[in-house]
């Protein structure tokens, strides 16, 4: 039985040394932002990009409908962003003469204007139970 557990355990080791060897791995390219102009279409209920020749599903724009006008199917616009197949991640927009910047310098809702007052400087939430004193990221509650 121990000569069972012995030859198990060299060969896992063994097996282990041949699957940990760098066979050649490199790094995967980043991205590289594209500009695509064409017409917004709804195809199969999602928002598509139609440059005339192919189509990508741009799916960051659903949450701009009914804040932005001139949004809506038909309408000219250039993206900028990230494509993968048939799926633009769009990072800028512009529709109607004007830039939308989507990572930009958006305002952020929170500490500045007061509405994570007493919570956990990390994550954002309270440290307990209705933000009672437990102990939290290495802190001891509320001083």
């Amino acid at each position: 039985m121990k000569k069972l557990y012995l030859f198990t355990i060299f060969a896992l080791l063994a097996i282990g040394t041949v699957f940990a060897q760098n066979r050649g791995w490199t790094p995967p390219t980043p991205p590289e932002t594209v500009r695509l102009e064409g017409t917004l279409q709804l195809q199969n209920g999602h928002i598509a990009l139609s440059t005339g020749t192919e189509v990508y599903f741009v799916p960051g724009l659903g949450r701009y409908i009914g804040f932005i006008d001139g949004l809506r199917e038909g309408a000219r616009v250039s993206v900028e962003g990230y494509t993968y197949r048939t799926f633009l991640r769009p990072t800028k927009f512009t529709i109607g003469g004007r830039e939308y910047d989507l990572f930009g310098d958006a305002p952020r809702l929170g500490a500045e204007q007061g509405w994570n007052r007493g919570a956990c400087p990390m994550w954002g939430h309270r440290s307990g139970p209705m933000g009672g004193n437990f102990k939290h990221h290495g802190q001891r509650g509320r001083r």
